[in-house]
């Protein structure tokens, strides 16, 4: 009786073993299923790299300002200054590669299409504001983003009223490229910023 229960057991031991071969097996002969490619497809985003080549000029200059806005030590794909065209190579490269958490993490936030703050004024019927006037009298009312703005350099060395309004000008030019809330909220880039 107990060698037939060994048997057994050995038996589906076996069946076991060959059924995990095989999932092994199939995970790398079609090692596309866990490309970072598909997960992020997956996931509902589309992928920079597969747009229209006359649109995707654009939105790797897109990627590139957002990047040096929002790198992070965890989000970054090499040191020192990153162009378009090195993150568009990185993106090729790695979205091929199998799944692992770093890279997935990091294509997720460079390889795929997003709204950056001024798109999302644009998607809304805005603009940002091109008027120094009416910088000027924004200015006034921007209270706790006050001191963030009296922080931005201008290459002259005015003061004044023209001087506060050129910074939040210059202040709303470097932030429209943000796509997320970490250090600005959408609401007070929009306030500040829309004609």
């Amino acid at each position: 009786m107990a060698s037939s229960l060994a048997k057994g057991g050995m038996a589906l031991m076996g069946a076991g073993g060959i059924g995990l071969g095989g999932l092994a097996a199939s995970s790398y002969s079609n090692p596309e299923d866990n490309s970072i490619k598909t997960l992020l497809k997956s996931k509902g985003h589309k992928l920079t790299s597969e747009l229209p080549d006359s649109e995707q000029a654009e939105a790797w200059k897109k990627v590139s300002k957002t990047y040096a806005l929002e790198v992070s030590e965890d989000l970054r794909i090499k040191t020192g200054n990153v162009s378009d065209t090195e993150i568009k190579d990185w993106c090729i490269k790695t979205i091929e590669q199998q799944d692992k958490d770093f890279l997935l993490k990091k294509a997720e936030r460079w390889c795929i299409i997003y709204s950056t703050f001024e798109d999302k004024l644009k998607s809304e019927g805005l603009s940002i504001g091109t008027e120094i006037n009416s910088f000027k009298t924004k200015y006034s009312s921007l209270g706790n983003l006050q001191g963030e703005i009296d922080k931005v350099t201008l290459e002259s060395s005015e003061s004044g009223d023209d001087a506060n309004g050129k910074k939040l000008q210059k202040w709303c030019g470097s932030n429209a490229y943000l796509s997320r809330e970490d250090k600005v909220s959408y609401e007070n880039f929009k306030n500040h910023c829309k004609k």
